[in-house]
């Protein structure tokens, strides 16, 4: 792991700080836990693979519009060679009363099936990534979502030439808001 990681997770930390500094000073007011999985694809190589995607998130809502949450996806890549991503990301989130967008920092675990343009491997790490988001509520409680992540998985690899892993998924989504005291 060469001096680019170590600055990219350099990079990641001192977002995440400012973020949580801007952020959390104030009270929350309320959180709310979200759920829901999505379907989509991740392109690993050169062979774009079907991704099913549950994940969760916790977000702290304040009177100010601007929040942080916490969001985590486990990926399930089905086939005969099966595969896992799981994502964790802490983003800056803008919330209005049928939706939100959030956009931030992750960090991935992989476990993935890559075929190249001559060779097929399995790629097993750890990635500093960036992870965007959208929810619509149609009710209270029911909405849609649409995810979409880019992992830089560095290193050298014979599989991986661009060292690029990019995930675009999307699916129902279910909120519950609490009160805090």
């Amino acid at each position: 792991m060469g001096h680019g990681l170590k600055a990219n997770a350099r990079a990641l930390v001192l977002y995440g700080c400012t973020c949580a500094l801007i952020v959390v000073p104030g009270s929350a007011n309320a959180f709310e836990f979200s759920g829901g999985v999505g379907v989509g694809g991740i392109q690993i190589g050169a062979d774009p693979k079907l991704a099913v995607s549950p994940f969760a998130g916790l977000l702290w809502r304040r009177e100010k519009d601007f929040l942080l949450e916490v969001h985590n996806m486990f990926s399930i890549l089905p086939g005969q060679r099966v595969g896992a991503h799981h994502r964790t990301a802490v983003a800056l989130v803008y919330a209005w009363k049928t939706g939100k967008v959030s956009l931030g920092p992750s960090i991935s675990v992989y476990w993935l099936p890559v075929c190249g343009i001559t060779i097929c491997s399995r790629v097993v790490g750890v990635a500093p990534g960036v992870h965007a988001q959208a929810d619509w509520y149609f009710s209270e409680a029911f909405g849609a979502s649409v995810s979409a992540n880019l992992d830089w998985t560095g290193g050298r690899s014979r599989v991986l030439q661009d060292s690029l892993v990019a995930m675009v998924t999307a699916g129902p989504v279910w909120k519950y808001e609490g009160g805090s005291k």
